[in-house]
């Protein structure tokens, strides 16, 4: 269980709402869907790296919007790699979930 998981388990305990929401509570997804970029990474292979922006969401793939984003997003980067790279990606074998901000 990650420091996110304990947290709002915790929060549903203190607030006494144990069945307001399952592992993550709602959010809404905000983020630039062709904000992303590969790169490849010692002992890695061909990363896919999103950034996930403002986003408040959990960056965890157990979660279904997030799960969706990813799936969006790693289809549009496999149509851009194919059209920069002149061949298609079968898989890529990491995909990391950031977010960077510009000071």
């Amino acid at each position: 269980m990650t420091a996110f998981e304990n947290y709002f388990r915790a929060l549903k305990k203190v607030l006494e709402m144990e069945e307001a929401f399952d592992i993550w509570p709602d959010f809404e997804p905000q983020y630039d869907e062709k904000e992303f970029w590969w790169e490849t990474l010692r002992g890695l292979g061909e990363s896919l790296i999103l950034n996930c922006g403002r986003c408040d969401g959990p960056s965890d793939l157990r979660n279904k919007r997030c799960e969706e984003c990813v799936r969006k997003r790693e289809q549009i980067a496999k149509e851009t790699y194919q059209r920069v790279m002149g061949r298609p990606i079968e898989k890529w074998s990491t995909i990391m979930l950031c977010r960077l901000w510009q000071k």
